[in-house]
């Protein structure tokens, strides 16, 4: 319902994504729907479709079509049910003239597996260790060390003060290292 008053898009049920085969069994079970889209290609189901069983196909049937206004919510809720159960969680919207999206009701990604938990108010939550960064943890700086404050000239050794950090000065002073040893 965010898209633009007047957008034309339609939802589509990916069933088969990137494998071989003719999928007969899914033309059959399709049939009742009417249309389905396969490699990018719109075929009505009431003529035949042979595939290269030795190619990877995508196979998505179209669930429903709309045109953006007010008052399409309930259909549109109705149609994504249908699409998520169709395809297993999966869908996408092909909006027309314009880029599809891919929603995923399993809070992973089809594609490559990566997975997350659930979303909850505490994963956006910087003192929470489930929503802090994993860099500073939640504390908004990181602790690094500079090399080249620490020892602005390597040139000069340990005895000459090449470290420059405080606590390091003591190492040159005579009287400090003849009370420790």
């Amino acid at each position: 319902m965010k898209l633009e008053e007047g957008t034309k898009f339609q939802l589509l049920a990916p069933i088969v994504r990137g494998r071989k085969g003719e999928h007969v069994k899914v033309f059959q079970n399709a049939k009742r729907r009417g249309y389905v889209r396969v490699d990018g290609n719109l075929y009505d189901l009431s003529e035949e479709i042979k595939l290269e069983k030795n190619k990877k196909h995508n196979i998505e049937i179209i669930v429903d079509r709309f045109v953006r206004r007010e008052g399409i919510e309930k259909r549109l809720a109705d149609s994504i049910e249908t699409v998520l159960e169709l395809a297993e969680g999966l869908m996408i919207v092909d909006i027309i003239g314009g880029e599809e999206m891919q929603f995923s009701q399993s809070f992973s990604c089809p594609d490559c597996n990566i997975s997350i938990d659930e979303v909850e108010p505490r994963s956006f939550s910087f003192n929470n260790p489930v929503g802090a960064c994993p860099t500073c943890h939640g504390l908004g700086n990181k602790m690094e060390f500079d090399i080249e404050l620490m020892i602005p000239d390597t040139k000069l050794s340990i005895a000459e003060g090449a470290i420059a950090v405080l606590g390091w000065q003591s190492c040159t002073d005579k009287k400090v290292i003849q009370e420790r040893f």
